[in-house]
This record gives structure tokens, sequence and C-alpha cells, in this order.
């Protein structure tokens, strides 16, 4: 099939409404976009893939044997990462203003695989959500180093990378994790180092504590990496395949 970019397939799926009719191979997908051929984003895996459609933004995660998999052919018309990615990103966008519910998360994941920006996150109407959603109060001081070598670490490195902003949806792409997750990390960052965040829309704001010049063990200053605010390393295997969020603020708001 042809391949956009590593782990993102571009594949004509022929879609079947309702149950396939007896003697056909079974369908995964009962209400699909559309009826009939039509183009389609596939994140292939072992034993279940997801079929992202870039029309609508819904997502699939079917097994492997399904008609829809099985019997997707080579597309009709090829395309470019940039092309796929500017089509998500204006759907994404429009869908957002309109205040559809979309999957959001997997459009996400697939504008990182093809190295794009994630839109900002919208409110009804067009207008970026700016609305303080919650987070957790710098600490004076850094209560321990973290671990540059972690799973904790790289997650950090990776926001102080963005000037010490990211989405958090950005951040489950990057990281292939849950939205709990992603949260968590923010939260144990704050409890055990003493480094806040804010939340602002779907941005997270991570903050120094004022005089930090490296929060990691061995000192590095990571270059880009957000000015300090004004205001025993822990293995983190613990947050990899739960959902358990430790965050105490309502998150209800990234759904």
């Amino acid at each position: 099939m042809a391949e956009v970019v590593e782990g993102v397939e571009w594949r004509h799926v022929y879609w079947v409404r309702g149950d396939t009719p007896r003697g056909h191979q079974r369908n995964a997908v009962k209400d699909p976009p559309c009826s009939g051929w039509q183009h389609a984003v596939v994140l292939p895996s072992a034993k279940r893939s997801t079929i992202f459609c870039p029309y609508t933004l819904e997502a699939y995660t079917v097994p492997n044997d399904c008609a829809e998999i099985r019997g997707s052919q080579e597309p009709r018309d090829a395309i470019t990462p940039a092309k796929l990615a500017k089509r998500i990103q204006d759907k994404f966008t429009e869908c957002q203003a309109l205040g559809w519910s979309r999957d959001y998360d997997t459009a996400a994941l697939v504008l990182r695989k093809l190295g794009a920006e994630v839109p900002a996150s919208l409110m009804k109407g067009g207008e970026e959500d700016t609305r303080k959603k919650g987070g957790k109060e710098v600490e004076s001081e850094l209560k321990k180093p973290v671990k540059r070598s972690g799973k904790r670490g790289k997650f950090l490195q990776w926001f102080l990378e963005g000037q010490g902003s990211r989405s958090v949806r950005e951040a489950m792409a990057e990281f292939g994790m849950s939205r709990s997750n992603a949260l968590s990390y923010l939260y144990m960052l704050q409890k055990d180092h003493g480094i806040g965040y804010e939340l602002v829309g779907d941005v997270a704001h991570v903050r120094l504590p004022k005089g930090c010049e490296s929060p990691f063990d061995d000192g590095h200053v990571v270059e880009g990496s957000a000015e300090p605010a004004d205001e025993a390393q822990e293995d983190d295997d613990w947050l990899e395949g739960g959902d358990d969020v430790a965050e105490e603020d309502d998150d209800s708001w990234l759904d």
C-alpha cells in the first residue's frame, strides 16, 4: 500500500453501511462515513489497525482480517504528506468551530506522524479557547532533579524544547499515551519535583522554579526552554496502559 510517511498509509477503502451480505467477507464498521470507495488513512499494527477518515475526522480501530483492511486497494489518487496534513488541519479547525464531536486525538496523532502542527483548541464559533482549566503551583525551589534518561525526563524535555508550552493532544500523539497519562505526568512533575504547570485551553504551560537553570540530574539546560516563573527518581511504568488520572482538576473539557 502507498505509505505517506512511516506508519501512515494512504489506501482506497470500500465502505459498506450496515451488515455485509451473507457469503461476503465481514465488514467491521457498520456506520462508515459513506458507502462505496473512499480514500482513507490507515495506521497499521500487528493485529488491529486504525482507519482514519480525513474528510470527517472519524477513526475506526478494526481487526486486520476485516473486509475494510483486506479489501483495501492502492489509492486511486496519490497524496503528499503536506497535502494530507493541510486537509486534516482545515477539517480539524472547521469541525471545532462548529462544535462537532470528532476524533481529534487520532487526528493529532496523524498530524504528528506527518510532522505537522496540531491546530489550537477552538471553541464553538471559531474563537481560540483561552480559558484557564487548572494546573498546579510551581514550588519556590526544585524538590529534586528529574532523571533525564527516564520517561518523565523525556516528557519534560519535550515541553521545554517548545518554550515550555505544548498542546495536550500533541503530547498524547508524540508519546503515544492517553490523555489521562499526559495529565498524570504533569501532575507527578509538580508533586515530586516542584515543577508547576497551568492548563489554558488545550495547552499546558510548564513553569520551572525561580532560579532553576536546569531541572535535570545532569545539569544540562535545554536550549529553548521556558524562563523560570516568578511564582529519589521514580519509574513511571505504572502509567503505561493505565487511565487512572492523578490530576485533581476537572479535565472533562479535554473530551
